[in-house]
């Protein structure tokens, strides 16, 4: 096995700390709304873990947004219109890849949540969001309560199906 360099070492641990930069970001704003997630997640990767080559003979690397900045300083925008565009077009192909898999995976959490039509009209059917969602956790919804409330998170009105 390989010597690690310390150019390796160095590459191995801002990439952890990026990577818990990405998490921190999602638990900051993992209740805003999955679109909104995505976005401040993909902007934070993108900002965070692009490399951009310094020497390209040798490959030595750096993260883009640290070259950005230091190009912008020494040579201003124009020294930096290749990083800029290569950081643009990875945004821009990362957030249309997560809205097509946020369009594709859409209806995947109403599924889970929706019980049955059969075992809405029981009397004893007891749906595990009902603790979550009752006005007090010591007691349950009852039959009407968790009719109404069907009505009010599903699509169509179920009253107007009848």
């Amino acid at each position: 096995m390989e010597n690690i360099t310390e150019y390796q070492y160095a590459w191995m641990i801002y990439v952890a700390g990026a990577i818990g930069c990405c998490l921190a970001t999602w638990l900051l704003f993992r209740r805003a709304g999955r679109a909104w997630v995505h976005f401040f997640v993909i902007t934070v990767m993108v900002l965070l873990l692009t490399p951009y080559a310094i020497d390209v003979e040798k490959m030595i690397m750096a993260p883009a947004i640290y070259t950005l900045a230091f190009g912008y300083l020494e040579g201003g925008f124009i020294a930096v219109k290749p990083i800029a565009k290569l950081m643009l077009g990875l945004w821009a192909s990362a957030l249309v890849l997560s809205l097509v898999y946020q369009l594709l995976t859409r209806n995947r959490g109403q599924a889970y949540h929706e019980a049955p039509p059969s075992r809405r009209q029981d009397d004893d059917y007891h749906d595990p969001t009902d603790v979550l969602l009752a006005p007090s956790a010591h007691r349950q919804l009852t039959r009407d309560e968790r009719i109404a409330r069907d009505e009010l998170l599903s699509e169509e009105p179920i009253r107007a199906i009848r």
